[in-house]
């Protein structure tokens, strides 16, 4: 296949072991879906430092060896940016067909920093975004949660075909909400698993979303969630992305429904949403 063209998974590099853990999820997703492969670099010049761009391109050299060996056969291009991470990879986020970065160790903090690249990211990106973990993912399935609003398509389409390119289990989980509502969801979670002959289970709970996704979500190989930022909330995540950000034990895909390509990548940063703003 012709990769020239296509829109690539774009993967932030920051040299730490976690970010190498990024880019071999960005190879694998990459591979899987036919997309080439851009690994980026962001180089904030210091005067006390020697020799940083060689070091740089040092950097993105191996990061390239490790998505090539993860992914044999994948393109696999590289770019170095001037100044902060966040700019840079949210300016590519406007034609990326995935972003990848790792999580800066959100697991240890006391409390998210709202400030973090991978939340930034995650909640300003003009696309889906990834967010892998340091260590390596449990063996269950994937995990979805919806909410039954618009924004459930695109993320049960993405869980879907996810799950069945990892011919795993997909679990759905849904917290709260109206009986007619629930059958609607429920007929679109069947259709698509006749479909794509996943073995999907769909659970309504009761509880906090927050808290009960979190505890469902420990032994899921992967977490997707829809973002809470479309227009005119762009820049915000709610609170389940936030906890699951925060605390889920597996990589999590914040999923965007449309792309708001229209919203300049060079605005001011947004904080994530306040607890209780998810949907």
């Amino acid at each position: 296949m012709d990769t020239s063209s296509v829109t690539p998974v774009v993967a932030g590099v920051s040299g730490s072991p976690a970010s190498m853990h990024a880019v071999e999820a960005a190879a694998r997703e990459a591979g899987a879906h036919g997309h080439p492969l851009r690994l980026v670099h962001a180089l904030s010049y210091r005067p006390d430092v020697f020799d940083q761009p060689r070091a740089a391109g040092d950097l993105l050299r191996h990061a390239k060896a490790v998505a090539e060996r993860t992914t044999p056969g994948l393109r696999v291009t590289t770019e170095l940016v001037e100044g902060h991470p966040l700019n840079g990879l949210l300016r590519l986020s406007r034609h990326a067909a995935l972003t990848v970065v790792g999580d800066g160790g959100l697991n240890d903090r006391v409390c998210l920093p709202r400030d973090a690249t991978a939340v930034q990211i995650a909640a300003r990106a003009f696309g889906t975004v990834m967010v892998t973990r340091p260590m390596r993912a449990p063996h269950g399935p994937v995990l979805v949660g919806v909410n039954g609003a618009d924004i459930a398509d695109p993320v049960l389409d993405y869980a879907f075909e996810v799950a069945a390119r990892r011919r795993t289990g997909l679990v759905v989980v849904h917290v709260g909400e109206t009986a007619d509502r629930m059958n609607a969801l429920r007929d679109a979670i069947d259709a698509r698993a006749r479909q794509t002959r996943v073995d999907a289970n769909f659970c309504t709970l009761s509880g906090d979303p927050s808290t009960v996704l979190r505890q469902e979500s420990q032994q899921a190989s992967l977490i997707v969630v829809g973002a809470r930022g479309e227009l005119p909330y762009h820049g915000l995540l709610g609170s389940v992305a936030q906890t699951l950000l925060h605390h889920g034990r597996g990589p999590v895909v914040v999923v965007r429904a449309h792309r708001s390509a229209d919203r300049r990548a060079d605005t001011p940063p947004a904080l994530a949403g306040r607890p209780g703003e998810s949907r």
